[in-house]
C-alpha cells in the first residue's frame, strides 16, 4: 500500500514538472535567401520543379520548394525561405558533429537542389535545362553571420552550374 502511494506521488510530481516547465528540445531555424537570375536580355526565364534540401551532417533538416515562377529579361527574383527544423534526427555522428561545430563557433550546412529552367531563343525556339545548385554554408553562431565556404563559381559552389540560381 505504501509503495503504491509512493509510485502515485512520483508520477504526479513528474506530471507537474512536465506541465509547468514544458521542456522543449532544441531546434534549428535558418533563413535562406535564394535569387533566381535571368541574364538573358531578350527573353523571360521560367523556373519550375524548384526543390532544395538544407542538410547538416548528412541529415536533411528542411526541403525548400517553390511553385513555378517567371523572371523577366535581365531580372532577379529573390526567394526567401525560413526553414525551421524541429526534431530532425541527427544520429550519433550528427550529434557529435553538432557538438564540435558549436564548440568551434561554426556550423556548416549543405544546400543542394535543382530547378527546371525554360526560355526562348530568338523568341521562337524553346530551350529546357536543369539548373543545379550545391553549396556549403558556414554559420558563425556567436555573431549570427553566414558565409559560403567557397566563393568561386563552379558546379559545387554557391553559384549554380548555369549562374541562374544563387544563395545570398
Amino acid at each position: 500500500m505504501v509503495l503504491a502511494v509512493m509510485v502515485l506521488l512520483g508520477a504526479m510530481a513528474v506530471l507537474v514538472v512536465v506541465v509547468l516547465l514544458q521542456p522543449r528540445a532544441p531546434f534549428v531555424a535558418v533563413t535562406v535567401w535564394v535569387e533566381a537570375r535571368n541574364g538573358n536580355a531578350h527573353s523571360a526565364a521560367y523556373f519550375s520543379r524548384l526543390e532544395y534540401r538544407l542538410a547538416f551532417a548528412g541529415a536533411t533538416l528542411a526541403v525548400l520548394r517553390a511553385y513555378p515562377f517567371r523572371v523577366l529579361a535581365r531580372g532577379v527574383l529573390p526567394l526567401a525561405y525560413v526553414a525551421r527544423a524541429q526534431g530532425a534526427p541527427l544520429g550519433d555522428a550528427g550529434s557529435a558533429a553538432m557538438e564540435v561545430a558549436l564548440r568551434d563557433g561554426v556550423v556548416s550546412f549543405r544546400v543542394e537542389g535543382e530547378a527546371r529552367t525554360r526560355w526562348k531563343v530568338a523568341g521562337i525556339v524553346g530551350v529546357d535545362q536543369w539548373t543545379r545548385l550545391a553549396c556549403q554554408l558556414r554559420f558563425f553562431w556567436p555573431n549570427g553571420t553566414v558565409s559560403p565556404s567557397d566563393a568561386a563559381p563552379s558546379p559545387s559552389s554557391c553559384s549554380s552550374d548555369r549562374r541562374a540560381l544563387c544563395i545570398v
